[in-house]
C-alpha cells in the first residue's frame, strides 16, 4: 500500500522547464544530491498537472513555460500544498521579475545561466524549510467504516484531496463484511482500494451486522487511535439505518472524544434525518474515488447504490452548496481551527 513519503528516504523535487538542455543540466545536479528524485515536467500544464496530484519536497519552474506561465504555476502549486516551496528560475535578469515573483509567494529566484554552487544552496535551504513547515502543519487523517467500501463511499474524495495536500491518510475497518461476501476477497479489495487512495489500511476482526457501541468497538478503534495519532478522523453518522454505522459512530465518539476534529459522513443507508453543515469540494478528485470505488467488483456487480452514475450524481447534488462543482457532505461534531 502507499504510504506517505518520508523526507528520510530522498527528496523529490518537480521540475518544470521547457528547455531540453537546461532541463537534462538541472536533473542531473539535482540526481547528484542526497539520492534526489527528479520528475521532469516540459510545459506549464503537464507541470501544473504533476504539482496537483503529487507531494513534492521542492519545485523548481521557469517563469517563461508553453501553457501556463510559471508565475500562475506558484498559485497552483501553494494552493494545493502551501508549504510545498518554489525556486524560480529565469533567463530575463529583470528587477521586476523577482519582485512579482516573491510578491506571488515564489520561496527563491535565479537567473541563468545557473551557477552550480548558488543553485544547490537554495534547493537544500528551501528543501529543509519546506520540510520543516510540513512536519508542523501536516494532518493525519483517519476514516473508520464499519465494512468495507464504506469509508470509500462516504469520504473517498475527501481523503484523496488531504492525500493531494500531503496529509497522511489511514483506514480502519472494523468488520470484514462477510456478510456481503467472501471475507478473503473483500480484504483483498479493501488493500486495493486503499492503495488507489493512497492510505494506510488497518482491518478490523468485529463480526460483520454485530458491531457494538461497547467496549469491543471502542477498544479497537482507541487503539488505532494510539497508534497514529489523528488530527482528523471521519466516521459514520448517527443518522442511519444501518446498526453497525450507528454503532460506529457511537464508538468513535467515545474513542475520539480527544481528537480536535471530527466529522460524520454520508452512506447509502444514511437517513433523512443526517444534516450537513459542511461540504468539501472533490470535483477534481472524483475520477480517484470512482476508481477506489470500483475495487469492490464483488459489490459494484450487485449494489445499485455503487453505480457510477449515482455516485456522481449525488455529489452533483451536494455541490449546489459549495459551488456548484462535486461535493461530500459532512456533519461537524467538533472543529478546531
Amino acid at each position: 500500500m502507499n504510504q506517505i513519503h518520508d523526507p528520510s528516504a530522498g527528496v523529490r523535487v518537480l521540475l518544470i522547464e521547457d528547455s531540453p538542455e537546461q532541463a537534462v543540466l538541472v536533473k542531473h545536479w539535482l540526481e547528484q544530491w542526497s539520492g534526489c528524485e527528479v520528475v521532469h515536467a516540459s510545459d506549464g500544464p503537464s507541470g501544473a498537472q504533476f504539482a496537483q496530484f503529487g507531494t513534492w519536497d521542492l519545485v523548481v519552474s521557469d517563469i517563461e513555460l508553453p501553457g501556463v506561465i510559471g508565475l500562475d504555476l506558484i498559485k497552483i502549486i501553494k494552493g494545493v500544498n502551501p508549504w510545498t516551496p518554489v525556486l524560480m528560475i529565469t533567463a530575463h535578469p529583470k528587477m521586476e521579475y523577482a519582485v512579482t515573483a516573491l510578491q506571488n509567494r515564489a520561496d527563491g529566484i535565479l537567473f541563468k545561466p545557473l551557477d552550480y554552487g548558488a543553485f544547490m544552496e537554495q534547493v537544500q535551504k528551501l528543501v529543509a524549510e519546506g520540510q520543516k513547515k510540513r512536519r508542523e502543519e501536516q494532518k493525519t487523517v483517519l476514516a473508520i467504516g464499519a465494512h468495507p467500501d464504506d469509508v470509500e463511499i462516504g469520504c473517498g474524495g475527501t481523503l484523496l484531496r488531504h492525500k493531494a495536500a500531503g496529509d497522511r491518510v489511514v483506514i480502519l475497518t472494523l468488520t470484514g463484511g462477510e456478510f456481503g461476501g467472501r471475507k478473503s476477497l473483500r480484504v483483498i479489495e479493501s488493500e486495493k482500494a486503499a492503495s488507489v487512495l493512497g492510505a494506510e489500511l488497518f482491518m478490523g476482526e468485529l463480526r460483520d451486522t454485530q458491531v457494538s457501541e461497547g467496549p469491543e468497538t471502542i477498544s479497537i478503534i482507541e487503539s488505532t487511535i494510539r497508534v497514529i495519532q489523528p488530527t482528523h478522523v471521519y466516521t459514520h453518522t448517527p443518522n442511519d439505518a444501518h446498526q453497525d454505522h450507528r454503532n460506529c459512530y457511537r464508538a468513535t465518539i467515545v474513542a475520539a472524544r480527544g481528537i480536535p476534529n471530527l466529522y460524520c459522513y454520508q452512506a447509502p443507508s444514511t437517513t433523512i434525518d443526517f444534516r450537513p453543515t459542511m461540504f468539501i469540494e472533490v470535483g477534481r478528485f472524483m475520477d480517484g474515488k470512482i476508481k477506489a470505488i470500483n475495487a469492490y467488483h464483488t459489490q459494484t456487480a450487485i449494489r445499485a447504490y455503487l453505480k457510477e452514475d449515482l455516485i456522481m450524481a449525488t455529489a452533483r447534488y451536494w455541490g449546489r452548496f459549495s459551488g456548484y462543482g462535486y461535493s461530500e457532505p459532512m456533519e461537524v461534531v467538533r472543529q478546531q481551527g
